[in-house]
């Protein structure tokens, strides 16, 4: 193909009320390829925010019906069929939502399978088991009807050979990148974030509270430390609030535990909220990438993980790796970083050299790669 790619994308990750993980990626998507040249127009089931898209991406939006997998049914084939001039291909960036019989090629970013290697971790809708076999479903279709299966990590691609292994050879990985709005802190932050919630250095994690975060190991294991006599710094737990958040909040006051809630952080203060910690802690029982350990590394703060997914993958040498789940076994790191503070100072350099592997122009290489590779396929071909 001798003229710029112009590709439909799905941007329902950046309609949601706050941005996540996928959403990050998305938006690197947009940013980096559109630098190269590539052309987007989007569609999503609401408006974007105003900011979370380039200005000059036009969206269409197409509200009803409700539910992911029936806007995917019946909403997306017919905006997709509507762009005119058709586009060279479409990325679906949401684990599914591939239509069946476009009359151009599609590219689907399958981050995980974590619904499916880890179904009794997920907060389902009722009746679990329906949404279960809808989202299997959903994800066999999708892997099917593509052309390029894009995912985050080896360990991924290791699932996606488990569970889909006739779509298996179309998977290719791409990690995810450091954005580039993550830099070093203005002068004073951290210790205006220590300010916040005692002064001191703290202890932090970052992410969602759902049961896979692993928080309540994480709760256990550090009043377990605090009984044998641990002297634990404060720890802040930053995430957008949820019933499950507030299940986690009143599970560490009857734990005793001085912790902190701050709710959502905004990328802007993401760079002084991890300066102002001493630790990270991502007791995950199973993640695709994790990003949230990557901005840790890329802070210099070294970080113990949970061993669950791709965290060993993502994290190297970078950050001590705990078995997920295990109590005793997390009791005894937070203990023993509790003790030895500056045991653990050399994984500070180490993480932050790590981070600087997982770069934007690497991520936008490979994904320009994919996308060419996609548009050359008929839908549906290996």
């Amino acid at each position: 193909m001798n003229r710029p790619l112009r590709v439909a994308i799905d941007l329902r990750p950046l309609a949601l009320p706050t941005v996540t993980g996928i959403g990050v990626l998305v938006t690197q998507v947009l940013e980096e390829l559109s630098a190269r040249g590539i052309s987007f127009v989007g569609v999503s089931n609401r408006p974007l925010p105003p900011g979370r898209a380039p200005a000059a991406i036009a969206v269409a939006v197409d509200a009803a019906p409700r539910g992911r997998i029936r806007w995917e049914g019946r909403a997306l084939p017919r905006l997709l069929r509507a762009i005119d001039p058709p586009p060279d291909l479409y990325h679906a960036t949401w684990n599914h939502g591939v239509p069946k019989g476009l009359p151009f090629p599609s590219l689907l970013s399958l981050h995980d399978l974590i619904p499916w290697v880890a179904p009794r971790h997920v907060p389902w809708p009722r009746p679990a088991i329906l949404h279960r076999a809808l989202y299997r479903d959903a994800v066999r279709r999708s892997a099917r009807e593509a052309a390029v299966i894009v995912t985050l990590s080896e360990a991924s691609r290791r699932d996606i050979a488990a569970r889909l292994p006739a779509d298996a050879a179309k998977a290719t990985v791409i990690p995810c990148a450091l954005p580039r709005w993550f830099g070093p802190p203005s002068p004073g932050s951290a210790e205006a974030a220590r300010a916040r919630f005692g002064g001191a250095p703290y202890w932090l994690y970052l992410g969602g509270f759902d049961p896979r975060k692993g928080l309540d190991v994480l709760l256990d294991a550090l009043a377990a430390a605090a009984a044998r006599g641990a002297r634990l710094p404060d720890l802040v737990l930053a995430g957008a609030p949820t019933p499950e958040g507030e299940a986690c909040r009143a599970r560490a006051a009857a734990l005793g535990l001085r912790a902190h809630f701050p709710g959502y952080v905004a990328d802007s203060d993401l760079a002084a909220l991890y300066a102002g910690a001493s630790l990270f802690l991502y007791p995950s029982r199973y993640e695709g990438f994790g990003i949230p350990p990557l901005l840790a590394m890329a802070a210099g703060v070294p970080s113990l993980v949970g061993d669950g997914g791709a965290l060993p993958e993502v994290v190297g040498d970078g950050g001590v790796v705990v078995p997920s789940g295990d109590v005793v076994a997390w009791s005894r790191a937070v203990e023993r970083a509790a003790a030895d503070p500056d045991s653990l100072r050399p994984l500070g350099a180490a993480g932050s050299a790590r981070a600087a592997r997982f770069t934007v122009e690497a991520l936008a290489e490979r994904m320009t790669r994919a996308y060419e590779r996609a548009a050359s396929r008929r839908a549906g071909s290996a």
